[in-house]
């Protein structure tokens, strides 16, 4: 087998966990830096990030010389996440359940008493200021936008957005406070959900794990949410 086929035989092996290196090698954008039946390495140019699947201390540490440089990964076992960070002096660390529409039919979107509706980069200082997390600046929302970025207005009225990140997972959700508790968001990630599948994505996002509210969205539309916990060091 090719590297990519190893790999692939690897990760089909949990859909949910490795959605998103299944994301990347769908795309065609990721380097197999290491493939074999006890774990993968990938490395996503677009994105510059090393996406990390090992089952042993040994695996790991085979992988390691490979990583040189690494600035951004994502590891999908925690035992090594302490390890990576002394490696490559991480300061900042996110604690993640995947979470993905798993189904074989898409969505509905629910109806909300508005409508959604594609951007375009004349939203892009908008989107910015509204958003909550911001980072990346107005350049990262163009590029987001160019992706595919839906908004959802309510009489003419801008309500909220969501996006996808540059390696693939659902984000960015964010509904203005005073048009919250209405559904909104629940009909944007399900539109989201819905983009995703016709462009041949997989539609998968990662929730922090104190994130009490998101967590209970990604229930009620019907995603499903891993067991196992995945991580993210900068």
């Amino acid at each position: 087998m090719t590297p990519k086929e190893t790999a692939l035989a690897r990760l089909t092996g949990n859909r949910l966990l490795y959605i998103d290196m299944l994301e990347v090698l769908r795309r065609g954008t990721a380097q197999v830096r290491r493939a074999g039946p006890d774990g993968v390495l990938l490395y996503d140019p677009p994105s510059e990030v090393w996406f990390v699947d090992a089952e042993t201390p040994a695996v790991l540490e085979e992988m390691l010389p490979l990583m040189e440089g690494c600035t951004i990964l994502t590891g999908h076992q925690m035992w090594y996440k302490d390890a990576l960070a002394a490696r490559f002096g991480f300061q900042t660390e996110q604690i993640c359940h995947q979470s993905a529409w798993m189904a074989d039919q898409p969505p509905e979107v629910p109806d909300f008493g508005g409508e959604i509706l594609r951007l375009d980069r004349s939203w892009a200082e908008w989107a910015e200021e509204h958003y909550s997390h911001s980072f990346g600046g107005v350049a990262y929302m163009e590029e987001a936008i160019d992706r595919g970025m839906l908004g959802a207005f309510v009489a003419g009225k801008p309500a909220g957005f969501i996006a996808t990140h540059i390696e693939g997972s659902m984000g960015m959700l964010e509904v203005l406070p005073q048009y919250r508790r209405k559904g909104i968001g629940e009909a944007l990630l399900l539109a989201m959900t819905f983009f995703c599948l016709e462009q041949g994505m997989y539609p998968y996002g990662q929730v922090f794990t104190d994130n009490g509210p998101s967590l209970a969205l990604q229930r009620k539309v019907g995603m499903t949410l891993s067991e196992e916990l995945l991580f993210w060091l900068f």
